[in-house]
């Protein structure tokens, strides 16, 4: 018998599985993809998501590029607030870093302590017992461990009794492309709130990874723009801030969601990562949520003996450890998808008397990236 089973391979699923690999615990990855995804996304990680990867040889440094600022203004009002790293003593806030180059580092490391990552593995079934959880895969392999662990985004929560998610559809969609600009971005980032939702620039090698939010019409209309078209477009919502845009790659789009589960905990089961809260991307606060879940539960596993793993009162450690970050996270978030769309003019100015304070008051300033990097303290 395992004695934990990760369902997903994941960023958060492969990080947990290289943490208990490295404290000698038995665990084994399983995941329905045929292979290692070669997802082209951009992600955005915190400074302590960096440590917590380094912490377990799982970071990418060749090709991270370090977020050294961030600027804050919103469209049509007043108010503007930078956030730098040096204000926190650090030499970045954060980074942005390839999923492709996130996923081999990560799938390395968890290589390098033993711990087997079964592609094509699809969990088909899944029976709880107070002894030990089992998965049944595709093909009828049955597997057993003390703790099942989904780290596979919900695709499998739902065959667990009593667990349940909550929906808000925000009715957007995030345009994704790379662009470059006229001018080097000097590790800067940006988010610049519309009424319309947020868009960000990210810095990525010697360009930007655009995150633009909107509806779904408008979506469907951005993506039918000749570059010419969307650039000019682009500049109008975003001015000149970050210089002129002179190119940009094909864009994409998802539909924006926010979805939280009941509980993150069951017999002898965890939920975490997407599985347990998938985010709007403002504020880039995911993925950074899911690697605190890992963290989180990798001490939990560690602080109780092999023979306890998955028992509840190790359980109820998890899951108290998580609930006030957690529950944060998804607040934080929703608030400010929530708060930036009203383009009415007291709202407005009222925003843009938040921003400003905010930038005159280096203590408030100074807390909300604390609050960004490492999120809530556990209580």
């Amino acid at each position: 018998m395992l004695d934990v089973a990760i369902v997903g391979a994941g960023p958060v699923g492969a990080t947990l599985a290289a943490r208990i690999g490295l404290a000698g615990r038995s665990a084994a990855v399983f995941e329905a993809k045929p292979g290692p995804t070669g997802d082209a996304r951009t992600l955005a990680l915190s400074h302590a998501s960096r440590e917590r990867l380094e912490s377990i040889g799982g970071w990418p440094a060749g090709s991270a590029t370090p977020i050294r600022s961030i600027h804050v203004s919103q469209q049509g009002g007043p108010g503007r607030t930078l956030i730098e790293a040096s204000e926190q003593g650090l030499d970045a806030l954060g980074y942005t870093v390839a999923f492709t180059a996130l996923e081999a580092s990560l799938h390395a490391a968890v290589a390098s302590t033993g711990t087997p990552i079964r592609f094509g593995a699809a969990c088909e079934r899944i029976d709880l017992a107070t002894d030990a959880a089992r998965i049944t895969l595709a093909g009828g392999e049955v597997v057993e461990a003390r703790l099942l662990v989904l780290a596979d985004g919900g695709a499998n929560a739902a065959r667990i009794s009593g667990v349940a998610f909550t929906e808000k559809d925000y009715e957007q969609h995030a345009v994704v492309a790379a662009v470059a600009t006229d001018r080097p971005h000097a590790g800067r980032a940006w988010e610049r709130f519309t009424t319309s939702g947020p868009m960000a620039l990210l810095p990525v090698d010697d360009r930007y990874a655009l995150v633009w939010t909107a509806s779904p019409k408008e979506t469907a209309r951005l993506r039918t723009l000749d570059d010419g078209a969307f650039l000019a477009e682009l500049q109008a919502r975003f001015g000149d801030r970050a210089g002129r845009f002179r190119s940009a790659s094909p864009r994409s789009a998802f539909p924006l969601r926010l979805r939280v589960v009941n509980t993150p905990v069951a017999l002898r089961t965890a939920i975490v990562g997407n599985a347990a809260q998938a985010l709007h991307p403002i504020a880039g606060q995911g993925l950074n949520l899911g690697l605190r879940d890992a963290t989180g539960l990798a001490d939990a596993i560690e602080a109780f003996a092999p023979e306890d793993t998955g028992g509840l009162e190790m359980l109820d450690a998890y899951r108290a450890a998580r609930r006030r970050d957690a529950a944060r996270g998804v607040a934080f978030t929703d608030f400010l998808v929530s708060a930036f769309a009203d383009g009415r003019r007291l709202p407005t100015w009222g925003r843009g008397l938040a921003l400003a304070a905010l930038d005159a008051f280096p203590p408030a300033r100074r807390l909300l990236a604390e609050r960004m990097i490492h999120g809530a303290p556990a209580p």
